[in-house]
């Protein structure tokens, strides 16, 4: 089984969904700076469909896409919940096939990051730029070497949820020579008077503003900003733990 199988039940229930949350609430004054008025929206990787969700209460015309059918069934749930229209796919971003364009397409929580090899940033990246209508942005994060390698590692172990329902440990470490991490999550969930073991290994690759930015020319996108703090706007420092990026169709 892949990533998120079980675990997505876990994420679901987690503060997870606050990142989007947080995120959702800052977009518009993104969209506001650049002047874009977008009317559809592609959420890749979308997840459980906190944002997705969100933006659809908003009035947006929201697609979302992920390659956990686990998760895209939280997703679907949200949205009946919430009272939305939104159209969820189970697609994995490195072979994206969609027919329809969007006015902005975005990719949240370092999902770019689970790219382990370059070449499916670039294919990615070039997906994204075939589904974008003209003038369109993109938006997205990943987190940084530095991050990766320096901030997770600040724990090695940590309790990320613990209830009397849930208990859930993560364990973290970093190979160096290839810009690795792993996330060891391991988490107990309670089933009547037994508690059920789930484990996953989530792994992210740590790619240079260099790299990004080359992975991004190749696929015919233009960068309009980069930012080490979405809520303040400023650039990366070298201790940035994130990068957001601001791109859109360009000349390649």
């Amino acid at each position: 089984m892949g990533i998120y199988a079980e675990f997505a039940q876990i994420y679901a229930k987690g503060p997870y969904p606050e990142f989007s949350k947080r995120v959702a609430e800052l977009l518009p004054g993104i969209l506001e700076r650049f002047g874009a008025k977008p009317r559809t929206i592609l959420d890749l990787a979308c997840g459980e469909g906190t944002f997705a969700v969100l933006m659809a209460q908003k009035g947006f015309q929201v697609t979302g896409v992920d390659a956990s059918p686990q998760m895209l069934r939280f997703a679907r749930e949200k949205a009946k919940k919430a009272g939305v229209k939104v159209q969820f796919i189970e697609q994995d971003m490195r072979s994206l096939s969609l027919k329809k364009r969007f006015d902005l397409v975005t990719c949240w929580y370092d999902s770019l990051n689970y790219l382990l090899e370059y070449d499916d940033l670039v294919k990615t990246f070039a997906n994204v730029a075939q589904v974008l209508k003209p003038k369109g942005l993109f938006i997205f994060d990943m987190n940084t070497i530095y991050g990766l390698a320096v901030g997770w590692q600040q724990r090695s172990t940590w309790v990320e949820q613990d209830t009397s329902e849930l208990f859930e440990v993560h364990r973290v470490g970093y190979d160096y020579k290839r810009n690795l991490a792993t996330l060891r999550i391991t988490s107990f969930v309670r089933e009547g008077e037994l508690w059920r073991r789930i484990d996953e290994e989530h792994k992210e690759r740590g790619y240079s503003l260099e790299e990004i930015r080359s992975a991004l020319r190749q696929a015919g996108l233009e960068e309009l900003a980069c930012w080490g703090s979405l809520q303040e706007m400023t650039p990366p420092k070298p201790e940035s733990g994130r990068v957001w990026f601001v791109v859109k169709q360009g000349p390649l």
